[in-house]
């Protein structure tokens, strides 16, 4: 029996209701045995809740039926049922609720395999990027030592002349001497990503001023905006609380962050470096300052960012590094 028709049985009490309420009324009336007021009083009664069945049941069966459609739905792309389960639905026809809990729980499967799967897939991408974060660091190390091969013998003959070095040579030697000592920086930060991605890198735990960060960053950063003709100025928010982190490592991030969006500004531009507190962070910005294309040092500092639980965000309007506030500080 379908939910629908058994909603609409529990109208028959009322329906039942209603006609004995009318009996009352004519024998009642008749023998002049029951007041009129209960008499009248029951017969409303009866009928409002006989119409309150009704509506109730009308809308409840309907709500079922069209569940029960959107599960029938479902089940026309499932696999035809085992012949213990046809014999089953043969001697207990379906209703609408077991279309609805076929259809949840063909559902929960999809879902609990899609969070398997999911899952799995996490686990190859952690290790897959662990064992390129290990190759990379294995090629930084052999190209640094092989850039030292180079650089070294460069070194000498640019020291030490064994012979008469005409203008260009000289220049060629030091133009490549130059090469040797920015590819060997760069192999260097792709080592300090490498370390970060796998964990083998310790951090301090330094109790840093963000206002000290900033002053000690301070010739530097007008030293670099001076020399591409741009205006710089620096406001810090007063009684900023301290960070924790590795003082050496981020002060040479945001050196590198800060600088790099200072010397992309367009030249005559003016720059806002900006310290200030937003909730449980501390914000670094450079306000107006241009986005320079992302290179190894560049990455290498948003790494040393990210490991101490911060993020670096370029904006159309700047660039903006967050850092969280020491828990002794909140």
């Amino acid at each position: 029996m379908k939910i629908s028709q058994r909603l609409y049985l529990t109208v028959m009490p009322a329906i039942l209701g209603v006609l004995l309420m009318g009996a009352l009324v004519y024998w009642g009336q008749y023998a002049r045995t029951a007041p009129s007021v209960i008499v009248f009083g029951g017969s409303i009664a009866a009928l409002a809740s006989l119409a309150l069945t009704w509506s109730n049941a009308r809308y409840v069966s309907g709500r079922i039926e069209r569940l029960a459609t959107g599960a029938a739905t479902h089940r026309a792309a499932a696999s035809a049922t085992s012949m213990s389960n046809a014999a089953a639905v043969t001697a207990n026809p379906r209703d609408e609720i077991d279309e609805i809990e076929r259809a949840v729980d063909r559902l929960s499967s999809a879902v609990e395999l899609a969070e398997a799967s999911q899952a799995d897939r996490e686990r190859l991408f952690e290790r897959r990027a662990q064992d390129y974060a290990r190759l990379l660091a294995t090629v930084a190390d052999a190209s640094a030592q092989r850039l030292e091969e180079v650089r070294l013998p460069l070194h000498i003959l640019l020291e030490n002349h064994f012979g008469e070095l005409n203008d260009n040579q000289e220049e060629m030697l030091g133009a490549a001497r130059a090469a040797a000592e920015a590819a060997d920086a760069d192999m260097v930060s792709l080592r300090q990503i490498a370390e970060l991605d796998l964990g083998e890198r310790p951090l301090r735990k330094d109790r840093i001023k963000p206002s000290e960060v900033i002053e000690a960053l301070r010739p530097l950063l007008v030293a670099a905006a001076d020399s591409e003709g741009i205006a710089v100025e620096v406001e810090i928010a007063p009684l900023l609380p301290a960070v924790d982190g590795d003082r050496a490592l981020l002060q040479d991030a945001l050196a590198t962050l800060m600088r790099g969006a200072l010397t992309s500004a367009p030249a005559g531009s003016r720059v806002q470096v900006r310290v200030d507190r937003d909730g449980r962070f501390i914000r670094f910005g450079v306000a107006g300052g241009g986005t320079p294309p992302l290179s190894v040092r560049w990455a290498a500092a948003g790494r040393v960012v990210d490991a101490h639980g911060g993020a670096v965000e370029r904006r159309t309007d700047g660039l903006w590094i967050t850092l969280p506030v020491s828990r002794a500080a909140r």
